[in-house]
């Protein structure tokens, strides 16, 4: 394996990492009581806030990373400056600032797909967009679209990355369908509906531009259509 494979292969596998927790932490107000004030609504708007706040700093990281660089050259002057007994703090401060820099660029770099190198990193903030839409159209059936976002992209993106030249293709959402429709069978779901849900899902995800947006708002809007039982946040 060459080592471009290997690194791309290593990138997607933290990406969807990241996918899927991030996903779990949206599934989290169907699965346990949360405290107070995080109402599911409360709990979804700062999701997605944060997910724009994140998206706003990608998109201006050449100023974000700018203004680290200067910080860090104006603690590094006061460093020169400065007695004795404060260069020691200063120094921790000046660590302190190059990990946060070094960490930024990294972070980014890992979990950027290409067109996000222009647009910004949008994935995040266009899957809130996804669920927040559909917890306000219909919080009974939001669970499915969170649940497919989870798994659908995850299961096709890794099998596409390691057996078919990181290009879609129907086997992989084949293959993300049978996960997505064994889930819903494993919890009690009725045979038929988790069929046709799965298959929508899929297709949804296969033909979309941008699968973070559609598949779970999509996949939610199908639950209901189909009469999926209701999984209200607890």
């Amino acid at each position: 394996m060459s080592s471009n494979k290997s690194q791309a292969i290593k990138r997607e596998v933290y990406r969807k990492t990241v996918h899927v927790l991030l996903s779990l932490v949206l599934l989290l107000p169907f699965l346990i009581p949360m405290p107070w004030p995080l109402i599911p609504y409360n709990y979804y708007a700062a999701g997605l806030f944060l997910a724009a706040f994140l998206n706003s700093l990608v998109v201006r990281r050449v100023k974000v990373l700018g203004e680290l660089r200067r910080a860090r050259e104006n603690v590094i002057d006061l460093i020169e400056k400065a007695s004795k007994e404060l260069r020691q703090p200063l120094l921790f401060v000046d660590q302190t600032l190059s990990r946060l820099q070094e960490l930024i660029f990294i972070q980014i770099s890992l979990l950027e797909r290409d067109y996000e190198k222009r647009e910004g990193y949008v994935g995040p903030l266009y899957g809130m967009i996804g669920v927040a839409a559909s917890i306000l159209v219909s919080p009974g059936t939001t669970f499915y679209g969170v649940l497919a976002l989870a798994t659908v992209d995850t299961v096709s993106a890794i099998h596409d990355l390691f057996l078919n030249n990181a290009r879609k293709s129907i086997r992989g959402s084949i293959i993300a369908l049978g996960v997505y429709f064994s889930i819903l069978v494993l919890v009690g779901l009725p045979l038929l509906q988790s069929l046709l849900l799965s298959i929508i899902a899929c297709v949804t995800e296969y033909v979309s531009p941008e699968d973070n947006l559609t598949v779970p708002f999509v996949t939610t809007l199908a639950a209901l259509v189909l009469g999926m039982p209701l999984k209200p946040p607890l």
